[in-house]
């Protein structure tokens, strides 16, 4: 680092000394910090540094694994066995020793979870690796099923790891897929220290305060024995006691003390309850990964021997903290959302050379970075009233007229330049692009709609003239008449005044998560679209825009109560099936509260899985591009943006890079020098 003479005879040793801690202020907190638990982008950022796994990505490669954990693996040819060898000499952060039986207990641990937090079912990770498995065993799959003890038996009686030595083990599988490798490179496949993490939880458990009734209050035997009585007890957590509505709260949750169950180069050493603040902590022990991984070969060694995690909610703290910590040389970086990129960048430079240049000294701007990532705004057929659990009898958007107009009134192009500053890509459909296989991905298959207010008129005018009549239920069966009913306005309009002369009102609510911009000028521009032109004719039509908490637009939105909100389809791995199942699939993610059912993409969708069971690539792309082009003919999503970010940094720190298939931003600490 340089620095003007007046200070080369001032030599404060707070000047001169490389930092040892990293700072990252955000505006994210921490859901779940259990890695066979965590569902979250966030989540996830932090877990990467501390649990590892088997597999992991090369660097900044998306669409390529490396043995991380493991040494080497090898597939059967019909893709349903993987001899694993893991490496030696590795410890967890507690002293354990990474064994096969640390996997099996890890992997075991995940199907146990079977997609619950502590207050949601269904909600969480485990189906991923649940897909190679006996379905029926899989909430996500079978909801019905029932955490017994007698589920918990089948589920371990599945044999998916069969440890065959110290370092060796088998998975063995029930549907081959081709996608294997990404199913075992992110935290939800992460491997944990298991006597660290089973000694933790059944404090917890055995609290009396949870009013579970566990099986094994204590657990004694040989290690498959002591898992195995461990697994139950989690079972017995399920749905009952203080989780009536999920599974049992895990010490790994919280990590409020800290974590030694991981492997990797840093250690949780704090959460703070109040706060959500995380400390790391650099393992001085981590065995230093696959050298392949840095040029050169090199150990992974963490320059940063403590890295803070500071939530901060005001975005103006953490402007003022970034532009502070570039002036005293501190390591440091903040998130600075898209919308307020010429808060720290050269507007000049970014309009005339795409080049993002700082304007704060002693910063650099890295990005902007594309991820898997494709945001949307949904149209929902079903919409159920949240009080009364009864369908509203208006359902505008079970009318593809209604979905065509309200998604010609939005001008997308202007969105993304004015509010996004082309940070991020208009979208054309649900595949993002470079989302492996290649191919899938088609930039000929764009939507039926564009920005044409003149067209959204002429479509209201018909939906008003012409109401439909018949309606579908979400399970796709025909719903009986006067159950719906979408009069609004007049049947005709007058002749002399070309408007209702007595209308019908009927309201549509648009929905948005507070503080989202480009999501409130999207929603925005339609309702003064729409709201004019209903006022144009006298309509009776009325658009009211209402942003909510961005937690509560999620339970609403996927509980079916909402009839336009927004939402997001992100990579869980890099694998096209991985969108098209919430996109397109029946009673899927995003299809089944939206009550879709198209019976042929359901089909198509099953097709796909076949073919990415079968390593049919060249079908599978097929397939995917003819859901595309299906979803864009019935106007399912009014598609937004393919978002993009970049990442503001104090210049003094270097080694940042970006993995499109990971979660998170900051990505990789132990990568920072």
């Amino acid at each position: 680092m340089l620095f003007p003479k007046i200070f080369r005879f001032q030599t404060r040793r707070s000047f001169l000394r490389t930092p040892t801690t990293f700072t990252y202020e955000t505006l994210n907190t921490p859901r779940e910090l259990d890695p066979q638990v965590s569902y979250g982008e966030y989540d996830y950022n932090i877990l990467q540094n501390v649990y590892e796994t088997l597999l992991w990505y090369n660097g900044a490669n998306g669409s390529q694994t490396i043995p991380w954990l493991a040494a080497n693996y090898t597939l059967s040819p019909d893709g349903k066995t993987a001899n694993f060898t893991l490496r030696g000499g590795i410890k967890f952060a507690d002293g354990e020793v990474l064994n096969s039986t640390a996997v099996y207990f890890s992997l075991n641990k995940l199907l146990i979870e079977d997609n619950a937090a502590p207050q949601s079912f269904g909600t969480q990770g485990s189906w991923i690796l649940q897909q190679l498995l006996n379905t029926s065993l899989s909430y996500d799959y079978n909801p019905t099923h029932g955490f017994t003890q007698s589920w918990a038996s089948a589920v371990l009686a599945q044999n998916f790891v069969t440890i065959t030595g110290p370092l060796t083990f088998t998975l063995n599988m029930f549907t081959a897929n081709a996608a294997f490798p990404f199913l075992f490179a992110n935290q939800w496949s992460a491997i944990v220290a298991p006597d660290y993490v089973m000694q933790h939880d059944l404090a917890i458990w055995n609290q009396s305060s949870n009013g579970y009734s566990l099986p094994y209050p204590s657990i004694s035997g040989n290690a498959t024995t002591l898992i195995s009585e461990y697994l139950h007890d989690e079972a017995a957590t399920c749905g009952t006691g203080a989780t009536m509505s999920g599974c049992g709260n895990t010490y790994l949750d919280g990590s409020y003390q800290g974590s030694l169950a991981g492997s990797g180069p840093y250690i949780i050493q704090s959460v703070g309850q109040a706060t959500n603040d995380i400390v790391l902590q650099a393992n001085p022990n981590y065995w230093g990964g696959p050298y392949q991984f840095l040029a050169g070969g090199a150990k992974i060694s963490p320059t940063f021997k403590m890295v803070n995690v500071n939530y901060v909610s005001s975005l103006q703290t953490r402007e003022f903290d970034l532009q502070t910590a570039a002036k005293g040389g501190q390591a440091f970086s903040a998130d600075v959302p898209d919308d307020h990129l010429y808060d720290v960048a050269n507007r000049t430079a970014w309009l005339g050379t795409q080049t993002l240049s700082s304007v704060v000294p002693g910063v650099t701007l890295y990005g902007p970075y594309t991820g898997y990532h494709t945001d949307m705004d949904l149209f929902a057929t079903n919409v159920t009233n949240p009080s009364s659990k009864l369908y509203y009898q208006f359902q505008p958007f079970a009318d593809i007229r209604f979905r065509l107009a309200f998604a010609d009134a939005v001008n997308m192009t202007q969105i993304n330049q004015d509010v996004l500053n082309n940070l991020g890509r208009v979208a054309i459909n649900g595949m993002p692009p470079g989302f492996p296989p290649p191919g899938t991905f088609n930039s000929s298959t764009v939507p039926v709609y564009s920005f044409n207010p003149d067209k959204a008129a002429q479509l209201l005018v018909q939906a008003m003239e012409q109401p439909i009549s018949h309606f579908n239920f979400e399970n796709g069966s025909a719903a009986p008449a006067g159950v719906f009913n979408n009069t609004f306005g007049c049947s005709s309009l007058s002749s002399s005044t070309a408007h209702c002369s007595s209308a019908v009102q009927q309201t549509i609510a648009l929905n948005y998560p507070s503080g989202d911009t480009v999501n409130e000028e999207i929603d925005n521009q339609i309702a003064s679209a729409i709201n004019n032109i209903s006022s144009t004719y006298n309509m009776g039509l009325t658009v009211v825009v209402s942003p909510i908490p961005q937690g509560l637009e999620v339970v609403d939105g996927f509980s079916g109560y909402l009839y336009f909100w927004s939402s997001s389809a992100d990579a869980d791995y890099p694998w096209s099936v991985d969108f098209t199942g919430p996109l397109y699939a029946e009673y899927n993610l995003f299809t089944g509260p939206s009550g879709w059912d198209l019976a042929i993409l359901g089909n198509l969708y099953n097709q796909a899985f076949n073919d990415t069971a079968s390593n049919n690539i060249t079908g599978l792309v097929r397939v995917t591009n003819m859901m595309n082009e299906i979803s864009n003919q019935e106007v399912q999503y009014l598609w937004t943006v393919y978002p993009a970010f970049y990442q503001a940094i104090t210049s003094n720190v270097k080694g940042f890079y970006y993995n499109p298939s990971i979660y998170g931003s900051i990505e990789y600490f132990a990568a920072l020098s």
